[in-house]
């Protein structure tokens, strides 16, 4: 290792070390969206606009593919990114106090577009849905679009894959007022247990796994996307392979998009619970139960465990 390559910040501690990382995008199939003459959609309601074209035109075709399943994850993609453009904050201090913002004004907002969206664009299977089903439809066609992490894809644009060259990328949908858009980030890291009896060689492997070198190496031989270091996207050997033609946009997505992710949800002892649960109110609403009644309910149990 080099003297400084891993660095904690001021007055903060590394838990674990960066390994690769997801910014959440829209991805669509061009040549579908080309063969019916449909744009790119930049918010939930021209989506769901888009949907019913697509639709019409080719009832076998999902339109929209997003996780819908009663669990966190299906919140902490689509669902958060599109959300905090409109203004929503899972939690606020109201008065001092920690609070949901699940049940303001612009999380009903939000959430009556996006239930309106999901109506008319997801599968039936949609309570169903998590990342594989919409990327195998991706990558076989019956799938459109899809908003989610944006290396599935990257992964199914590799030369010699079905989909290859026919994936596209763009910024996540916004707030029809809104004059930008919020993409949440997610990072997978490497760290070590405490109960480890060997960390000596767990401390050596971490940081040659996480070093530059391997990152480049990764990135370019075995895929390993989005790679989390600034040297490997400022190396011609990455940005040029990550720009030929099979990849489309990709590399100019990812760094307007990156320009406007962070972490869109609060990680706070019990972000599990109050995201499945979120999960759970989003499936009772596109089910047909009321968008503020719900809302108001899933605030109150989210405050008993508070």
């Amino acid at each position: 290792m080099e003297a400084g390559q891993i660095a904690t910040g001021e007055g903060g501690q590394i838990w674990a070390i960066p390994h690769a990382f997801e910014n959440i995008q829209l991805f669509y199939r061009n040549d579908t969206l080309e063969k019916y003459n449909i744009a790119v959609p930049t918010s939930p309601p021209e989506m769901a606009k888009a949907c019913e074209q697509l639709k019409a035109a080719d009832p076998s075709i999902t339109p929209l593919g997003v996780r819908g399943v009663r669990f966190w994850s299906s919140i902490h993609t689509a669902a958060v990114s599109i959300a905090r453009s409109y203004g929503v904050h899972d939690f606020v201090v109201t008065d001092g106090k920690l609070d949901t913002g699940l049940a303001s004004p612009e999380s009903i907002a939000f959430h009556k577009d996006y239930v309106d969206m999901i109506k008319k664009c997801a599968a039936p299977s949609f309570a169903n849905d998590n990342w594989y089903e919409f990327v195998d439809g991706i990558s076989s066609g019956r799938t459109a679009m899809a908003i989610d992490s944006n290396m599935f894809g990257f992964w199914n644009d590799v030369a010699g894959k079905p989909a290859s060259g026919k994936i596209a990328f763009a910024p996540p949908l916004h707030a029809p007022s809104a004059t930008s858009f919020d993409s949440n980030i997610w990072i997978w890291a490497l760290a070590m247990n405490a109960a480890s009896e060997k960390k000596g060689t767990a401390w050596l492997f971490i940081p040659w796994a996480t070093s530059k070198q391997v990152a480049l190496k990764g990135a370019l031989a075995g895929q390993l996307v989005n790679p989390p270091r600034t040297s490997t996207w400022q190396d011609d050997t990455w940005t040029k392979y990550a720009s030929q033609p099979e990849f489309n946009n990709f590399v100019d997505s990812f760094k307007k998009t990156q320009d406007h992710a962070a972490l869109a949800f609060t990680p706070r002892v019990g972000f599990g619970e109050a995201m499945n649960a979120w999960a759970v109110a989003m499936q009772k609403m596109v089910n047909g139960d009321d968008v503020e009644t719900t809302l108001r309910a899933l605030a109150e149990e989210i405050r008993t465990g508070l």
